[in-house]
């Protein structure tokens, strides 16, 4: 592979980095808003998405190819929902935990 390939291959893996770690502040600002505080909230939500990658590295579940939905087989893994209203404040305290956790 030339610098190029390598370079390409880097930001993808960043990227990737990146992607995994707004799913956890998504995850925690939730956990946060039904009651967790933000370090449990934190490391929970990172454990969950690592089990959740762990799966998906095994094929442990299946994918609605209409909707691009993911459902574990282990139904422990999935995340959490916004709760009903509560999306301004799940987004204002993603953006803290943000700043807090990066």
């Amino acid at each position: 592979m030339g610098i190029g390939s390598n370079l390409g291959v880097e930001i993808a893996e960043q990227e990737y980095d990146e992607a995994l770690f707004e799913e956890v502040i998504l995850e925690a600002a939730i956990r946060v808003v039904d009651g967790d505080d933000r370090q449990s909230a934190f490391e929970g939500a990172k454990r969950l998405i690592e089990a959740q990658q762990e799966a998906m590295t095994k094929g442990e579940y299946s994918e609605n190819e209409d909707t691009n939905v993911i459902a574990f087989f282990d139904s422990s893994l999935e995340g959490n929902s916004i709760p009903k209203g509560k999306e301004a404040q799940v987004k204002a305290i993603s953006n803290e935990l943000r700043e807090q956790f990066s």
